[in-house]
Parts: structure tokens; C-alpha cells; sequence
């Protein structure tokens, strides 16, 4: 399921932060949008042509408001939160600059979670976090080198870590050596076999630009120059530092999937949480397994997906010893909140338009009646991802 299905979004709740504090003004700015029909309300307010023709305006005052305020509320960090706080009370009730800024969290970090088209492709070095241009002089030429993991390579490092298996199921990989599939099987011959394939946490390039917004949105968040840009704003976590030179092929941003829960991962219907034992305490490395509360629960169950799972460190055997670390949890917990922002706000039928349905042949789509308005749709996504002149 892609989504595309647009599952019901929930309006924001009471205010839940400590009255006379800014998070509390900023979440009471995003509750009084949230009441407003549509942007015609604010005409006087809008810079008239510019605003009605861009992409911004496709989110409505809801999902602007339902966007911005479930962020504050799921932020994976005090320090996003504080942040976020910080832009949308600098935006000054202005409707025009908090849909802009709607716009950069929707496009420009929700998006670079979701990927409909199934396995994710080599992640080139071209798709990297983008560094600036004193830090690649200071750095070297290593920069345009070749990524050190390739996607063969991460498969082989996702694989051993994993031991073998989609860690949402804990089918094994029906690929691996067959000396080490008779092993496991004489160990545990119910074991289900699947067919599985590297699962990228962030999945779309951070290195693109954002498009689609009006000059004075560009104007006032002048610092949004990249998806990487937003992310580490919001996450508070440069990706580069944690990524290295493996850029997204690193094993801090992958694990083992078989084919539907990997969808279901890529496509934001799951996503991963903090498991905590009887005391409250974290556990490390461990997460629940959770889904929307829109879902029909027993597809999830028919699928065997466990409620927990576990991750681990890991070596190779091949003489390097390298050692092969598990996900990194701040960005399991940013993709978390991308997903759960998605759902709740009603943004996620836009980030699908976005991509479009992958399954659908373009020639075909040319000759159909609706052709005109996917034509439009077209337009606008290259309005996305041009930088402006």
C-alpha cells in the first residue's frame, strides 16, 4: 500500500506544551490555521500571482497547520523542536511563509524517506548529503572519489549483520550460500525462506535542492539549500557526519527486508520506535515495530511481522575484521516522525503525487482522459526539484 490511499489524518490535539513558552505560542499559531477553510481567507495577505501559481498553495491551511504542528509535537529531538519553534514564530502568522515552511518539511525531508518503487537503486556518490564548498577545499580530492560501499558491498555487510534474515519476519534470505541455508534449516526446518533485499532508511537523495516556492518563502529560509540541510535542522544530526564517506550506502542507514515489509517500510506504513523494558529504561538497539492506527491491523499480523526487533554490532570473517554497526537510531527516529507526520497531517497524498504510481506506464497515462491534470502534476514536480533561476 503506497500512500497514495491517503489514510485519515487527525486534527491537532489541545495545546500539550507549557502555556507563556514559545513551543506553546507556535502550536497555538498552528491550531488557529488549522481553522481556516482555505487560503482565500488570507488574500490581502498574499503576494498575489506568485503564491497562486506555486506549488505551495497545493497544501491547504489544514495540512500547513497539521504539518507543522504534529512536527512539533513527535520532533525526535528537544533541539527540533526548538528549532522548528523558532521558524514558525519567525514567520509572524505570515500564511504565505508558514506554508512555505510547510513546504520544506513536506518536500524537503518527509519525501527523502519515501520510495514507492521498491528495492532501492545504487545510491550514487552524486546523491550524497551535500557539504559546502569550504569543507570539500579543506577535505580533498577523496570527495569525487568512488563511494567506499558499494550496494553489493552493503548487501554483503546488511547480510552478515542481519544474520541472514529480514529482520521484520525473520524469513530467511533464500540467496545466501547453500552450505549456510541447509545449516539453518537443519536447525529450524519450518523456517520460512524469502526473497530479501537492502532496506536504505533514507532512501532519496539529500543533496537535491527544494523547489516550488515563492521568492518571499526563498527570501526567509535562505538556509534550506538542500533536503540535507532540512533534515539536519529538524533531526539535529548532520547526515554527512554520520553517514561518512559511505554516503547512504553506509550500514548505519540500512538493514535486510524481505519484498512487502521493506515496501511497507519505504512507502512510511511502518516505522520503528524505541523499545523500553519494565522499568521505562530504553533498551539499545531494540525497537517496537508500529503502524498507522488507520490500518487494518490484520494485514500487518498476516504478514508474521514481529512486534519487536533487535539489531545488533557485527565483524566479517574475511581477515578485515571490519565491523559492521547497526542503524543509526537518530535517524530510525527522524524516519519515524516523517512517517507519523505523514499519515497524521494529510501530507502523505502529496508526497505520492510527488513520485506518482510507479506501476502505471507513461505512455498510456498520456491517453487517458485525466491526462491534462497528470500533465500539470508532471510541471510541478519539475518545478520541485529545479533550483530557481
Amino acid at each position: 500500500m503506497t500512500l497514495a490511499k491517503k489514510p485519515t489524518p487527525q486534527p491537532l490535539p489541545t495545546n500539550p506544551f507549557i502555556p507563556e513558552t514559545p513551543t506553546h505560542d507556535a502550536y497555538d499559531q498552528c491550531l488557529s490555521l488549522e481553522q481556516q477553510p482555505g487560503w482565500y481567507i488570507f488574500e490581502s495577505d498574499l503576494r498575489g500571482k506568485d503564491f497562486s501559481e506555486s506549488i505551495m498553495r497545493d497544501l491547504s491551511p489544514v495540512i500547513v497547520a497539521r504539518v507543522l504542528g504534529h512536527a512539533l509535537r513527535l520532533a525526535p529531538s528537544d533541539e527540533g523542536r526548538e528549532v522548528l519553534t523558532r521558524e514558525i514564530i519567525g514567520c509572524e502568522a505570515d500564511p504565505e511563509l508558514l506554508a512555505g515552511l510547510s513546504h520544506l518539511y513536506v518536500y524537503g525531508m518527509i519525501r527523502v524517506f519515501y520510495n514507492p518503487k521498491g528495492p532501492t537503486p545504487s545510491i550514487s556518490a552524486i546523491q550524497s548529503p551535500r557539504r559546502s564548498f569550504e569543507e570539500v577545499v579543506n577535505a580533498g580530492s577523496h570527495l569525487v572519489a568512488a563511494p567506499l560501499v558499494t550496494p553489493r558491498n552493503l548487501r554483503q555487510l546488511t547480510l552478515i549483520r542481519d544474520e541472514n534474515s529480514c529482520v521484520f519476519t525473520g524469513d530467511l534470505d533464500e540467496g545466501i550460500d547453500r552450505a549456510a541455508l541447509v545449516a539453518a534449516l537443519d536447525l529450524d526446518p519450518d523456517r520460512p525462506t524469502a526473497s530479501t533485499h537492502v532496506a536504505h532508511i533514507i532512501s532519496q537523495s539529500l543533496s537535491s535542492d527544494i523547489g516550488g516556492m515563492t521568492q518571499a518563502a526563498r527570501d526567509k529560509f535562505t538556509w534550506a539549500s538542500s533536503a540535507a540541510a532540512v533534515l539536519e535542522r529538524f533531526g539535529g544530526f548532520s547526515a554527512h557526519a554520520i553517514l561518512g564517506e559511505a554516503n547512504l550506502n553506509s550500514a548505519l542507514n540500512a538493514f535486510t527486508a524481505s519484498s512487502t515489509p521493506h515496501t511497507w517500510f519505504d512507502c512510511l506504513n511502518l516505522w520503528l520506535v524505541p523499545a523500553k523494558d519494565e522499568h521505562g529504561a530504553v533498551i539499545s538497539d531494540t525497537y517496537d515495530v508500529c503502524y498507522p492506527t488507520s490500518e487494518d491491523p490484520r494485514r500487518f499480523r498476516n504478514a508474521r511481522l514481529k512486534q519487536r526487533v533487535s539489531f545488533r554490532t557485527a565483524s566479517t570473517t574475511d581477515g578485515t575484521d571490519t565491523v559492521i554497526p547497526p542503524p543509526h537510531p537518530r535517524i530510525l527516529a527522524l524516519h519515524a516522525a516523517c512517517a507519523q507526520v505523514a499519515h497524521l497531517s494529510g501530507a502523505a497524498g502529496h508526497v505520492s503525487e510527488f513520485y506518482g504510481n510507479p506501476d502505471q506506464d507513461s505512455i498510456s497515462v498520456m491517453t487517458e482522459p485525466s491526462a491534462p491534470t497528470k500533465l500539470v502534476q508532471k510541471l510541478k514536480i519539475l518545478q520541485l526539484v529545479s533550483s530557481p533561476a
